[in-house]
């Protein structure tokens, strides 16, 4: 049979190469303190794993990090086309957060307090701001930065199979990056092609077929050379 394809494929894990989706989800904040927040999204938070938080005020947008401490599903809802959307909530606690940050946080809070809570002094006596959580009012909306790692197994220049413990809705476009040994990454948009469950010893996992379609030319140039590589390495290895 005829190879049709456009591009050579080599296999990626000789040399072992990682990579990172970049998600981007809406999400609803439901109470806030200067030490962390709750807040539901459609997408489960890993516990332990660190995330950035937009947050898009009337006065300001400022980002915040942190950690997950708790997360639970609680709810679930119907989208447009009737399919049922699992709602989780879950705590996330700030990290590093500097006096300007906390500055912002509590800005935000002061804004943003119900009227029954309207009372209540963010601040003790001698001036010191309290660990008080705050219920918003009509919960603002931000934008969580989520970073999925998965696993390089072909690549080519115009794509990839990757394994991810996470299922990606074909069709859709999203941010990625891939990272190289010796510390190269290239950065680019990545249209999901294709998106299998498979199952190896009672552990589920995902090959995700996804297409390069928007990259700079210097990440190109980047590819280029992870490819030679590849090429090399795998002639080495089929001539044992």
């Amino acid at each position: 049979m005829q190879n049709t394809r456009r591009y050579e494929r080599y296999k990626a894990n000789l040399i072992g190469i990682n990579g990172r989706i970049i998600l981007a989800k809406f999400v609803k904040i439901i109470d806030i303190s200067i030490g962390g927040l709750s807040l539901q999204t459609e997408k489960r938070l890993n516990i332990g794993n660190e995330y950035t938080l937009k947050i898009d005020s009337k006065e300001k947008v400022f980002t915040v990090k942190g950690i997950v401490v708790w997360s639970v599903l609680n709810n679930s809802i119907k989208d447009s086309k009737g399919n049922i959307v699992p709602l989780y909530t879950a705590g996330i606690k700030f990290t590093n957060v500097s006096g300007e940050k906390i500055n912002e946080i509590t800005d935000f809070m002061q804004t943003y307090k119900r009227d029954i809570d309207h009372k209540v002094n963010l601040f003790s006596p001698s001036g010191r701001r309290l660990y008080v959580r705050i219920h918003v009012t009509t919960p603002e909306n931000g934008v969580l930065n989520c970073h999925e790692d998965y696993k390089v197994k072909i690549l080519s220049l115009g794509g990839m199979l990757i394994e991810s413990s996470h299922p990606l809705e074909v069709e859709s476009t999203l941010p990625m990056e891939i990272i190289f040994p010796e510390y190269k990454s290239i950065l680019f948009q990545g249209r999901v092609a294709a998106c299998l469950q498979k199952k190896v010893k009672d552990l589920l996992h995902y090959d995700i077929g996804i297409d390069f379609v928007n990259m700079t030319e210097k990440d190109k140039e980047i590819l280029h050379e992870i490819i030679r590589l590849l090429k090399t390495t795998n002639d080495s290895s089929r001539a044992r």
